[in-house]
């Protein structure tokens, strides 16, 4: 980026008119890669170690609008992802005094026309960076397809809306600190096929994730920082989307450094990671590594609440959205 980024030119602002009550910021943005085909695998999202969390309820909600712009084609293969795909995500989890937690994540997904087309060109270049050939292609359109040797393999071009995949998970707590700055957990999850795969609101596949999650809140306390970060693998059976081409296992992980610019604000960079949910389809966007660059902020508000504001771009260039927009509200009950 050869502009800084404005959600840290509001953070700053923000950060000048004043001071709520303190409260720590908890975990790291409810967001994952939602490019049109690499959502549709169970990557757990919302399941992040927090030393700090108390015992009891927690409901979350967050919002991405994820506009995509790619159009490809390396030899007897084309694809297509234009358009734009809303998620919305609700979120619960049930912590104990011992520390264990359960979650649930339940998304409605809506495949779009790209209405955010004008304003995200213009987004970039406000901030230097490159439209691609974004231009060259008609604004508002929905295009999702892949062709193989002139057969159509998927093909998603009507609007729709609908459940995407439930996901389901348990943390059992490995390692804490007396003063609560520190934990490692272990994490399980399932994701249902709940969604439609043949409107790409669902992969067809039942997902089996595990891994560890990890929380630092002491190691760079003099800077203000708090870590977040995780690892895992993914196991997945035979779904209903390239289902020719899909792997049976998957890794991933994230990374998040939040900065306590003030009692009630965190600015926070999170980067999200997998290896690829299939290989053979002879297309970067399907075959490679995808990595998400996320920043944002969070603002803590009155009443245990806090908003979560973030933008995400595709580091690992064509591998998932090319913008993500998010919101999010979370409280504690």
């Amino acid at each position: 980026m050869r502009a800084t980024p404005p959600i840290f030119v509001a953070c700053a602002l923000l950060a000048a008119s004043g001071s709520p009550p303190a409260a720590r910021a908890g975990e790291p943005f409810l967001i994952r890669n939602d490019q049109p085909v690499g959502r549709l695998y169970g990557v757990p999202v919302g399941v992040d170690a927090d030393p700090a969390a108390a015992p009891g309820f927690g409901l979350r909600v967050g919002l991405d609008v994820a506009n995509s712009s790619i159009q490809m084609v390396r030899g007897s293969t084309e694809l297509a992802l234009d358009g734009e795909t809303w998620v919305l995500r609700f979120a619960a989890r049930h912590v104990w005094k011992n520390g264990w937690r359960i979650g649930i994540g339940v998304p409605v997904v809506s495949h779009q026309g790209g209405g955010t087309d004008s304003f995200i060109e213009d987004y970039h270049e406000a901030l230097g960076l490159p439209n691609g050939n974004r231009k060259q292609r008609p604004s508002g359109r929905l295009e999702y397809r892949y062709l193989r040797n002139g057969e159509t393999v998927f093909r998603q071009t009507d609007c729709t809306t609908g459940l995407g995949d439930v996901f389901l998970a348990v943390a059992a707590p490995l390692a804490r600190d007396a003063a609560g700055t520190r934990a490692l957990d272990a994490v399980a999850g399932v994701e249902l096929p709940t969604g439609d795969a043949d409107r790409l609101l669902g992969s067809g596949s039942w997902d089996f994730s595990l891994g560890l999650a990890g929380a630092d809140f002491a190691t760079l306390a003099k800077w203000n920082l708090e870590l977040h970060g995780g690892i895992g693998v993914l196991a997945m059976t035979d779904g209903d989307v390239l289902e020719d081409f899909q792997e049976p296992f998957a890794g991933y992980g994230d990374l998040a450094v939040g900065w306590r610019l003030a009692r009630w604000l965190v600015p926070r960079v999170q980067v999200d990671f997998h290896s690829p949910f299939f290989s053979g389809t002879d297309q970067t966007p399907l075959d490679d590594w995808a990595v998400e660059l996320v920043c944002g902020a969070t603002v803590l508000l009155p009443g245990r609440v806090a908003l979560d504001l973030a933008v995400a771009e595709d580091v690992a260039v064509n591998t998932a959205p090319d913008v993500v927009f998010h919101v999010g509200l979370k409280r504690s009950l």
